[in-house]
């Protein structure tokens, strides 16, 4: 059954055909998107056009809201060029701790894919309530991947510099650990070596003006 409010079919809840081909939910739109890319893939993901579909009310109260902010009030007026650099600048500042975190991730697992891709409903959602044309999204697209790789970067120099500062540590420590010795400190230890492992004495004749005498001499 359709939903009508005042003469229009609802911009949330409609039977799977209008959902598919009208729908203005989010998930709506990015099935139409992943259609015209991966035809057979949306193929396979597409639902019976019997079952009656509703947007999540989680996603209808999350646009809402970021609608009723100052923040998209002031935007949506200005200029398209300004639009597209607000939305820009802040979807490279939220993925710059994402490729960050991307860094300590597995490549390809869920963490991964959550990491690259957890900035793009909000940026969707913001694109969406500013007014901005859909060539809008190359930009917007083009920027939060260039946050990815400053965080990705920044957190490999970041872990770099910690490995180096380690290694130096343990060289310092290492270093400080040998022991230095004074020429009489040096003397005194040879003298108790010899002393533990015993004295040998050898009578080794010297011959000086017709005496003998002996000499000590440690093995």
């Amino acid at each position: 059954m359709l939903q009508f409010q005042k003469g229009d079919i609802s911009k949330h809840e409609a039977l799977g055909n209008e959902w598919l081909t009208k729908g203005n939910c989010p998930i709506a739109k990015s099935y139409r998107a992943v259609g015209r890319v991966l035809p057979l893939v949306a193929t396979a993901l597409k639902p019976p056009t019997a079952m009656k579909f509703k947007c999540p009310a989680a996603v209808v109260a999350a646009r809402a809201a970021l609608a009723r902010t100052a923040f998209v009030k002031n935007l949506r007026p200005q200029p398209l060029p300004a639009k597209v650099l607000a939305i820009a600048a802040l979807g490279m500042a939220l993925n710059v701790p994402l490729g960050m975190w991307k860094e300590h991730t597995k490549k390809f697992s869920l963490s991964w894919f959550a990491a690259v891709h957890a900035a793009v409903p909000f940026i969707a959602m913001l694109r969406k309530s500013v007014l901005m044309p859909k060539s809008a999204m190359v930009l917007t697209i083009a920027a939060s991947i260039l946050g990815q790789v400053i965080g990705s970067r920044a957190e490999r120099i970041r872990m770099k510099t910690i490995a180096e500062m380690g290694k130096v540590t343990t060289l310092t420590e290492t270093t400080s650990s040998v022991p230095i010795y004074s020429p009489r400190q040096l003397d005194d230890i040879r003298t108790s070596r010899c002393s533990a492992e015993g004295m040998v004495l050898n009578s080794i004749p010297v011959k000086d003006a017709g005496t003998s005498s002996t000499a000590n001499t440690c093995y």
